[in-house]
């Protein structure tokens, strides 16, 4: 896979996350301030976005080789 299909793929799952995590109350984990728990939110659809891309990317690539180590003599 090219790097800039990686990249856009993983931008694409840091949304797909941080849209998903929406609506969950952050400020009941963080009852200090809102802007914590704001920042708590994008910290977290962040990691689990780029978790969810390597994965599938991974996966993806392994699906894509599996033929070829097979049928190999």
């Amino acid at each position: 896979m090219t790097p800039l299909f990686m990249l856009c793929f993983t931008v694409a799952s840091i949304y797909l996350v941080f849209l998903v995590i929406k609506p969950i109350n952050f400020n009941k984990l963080m009852p200090y301030t809102p802007w914590q728990a704001a920042m708590l939110k994008v910290i977290v659809a962040t990691v689990l976005g780029y978790l969810l891309a390597t994965c599938l990317i991974s996966l993806t690539t392994w699906i894509f080789d599996l033929p070829a180590s097979l049928l190999k003599h």
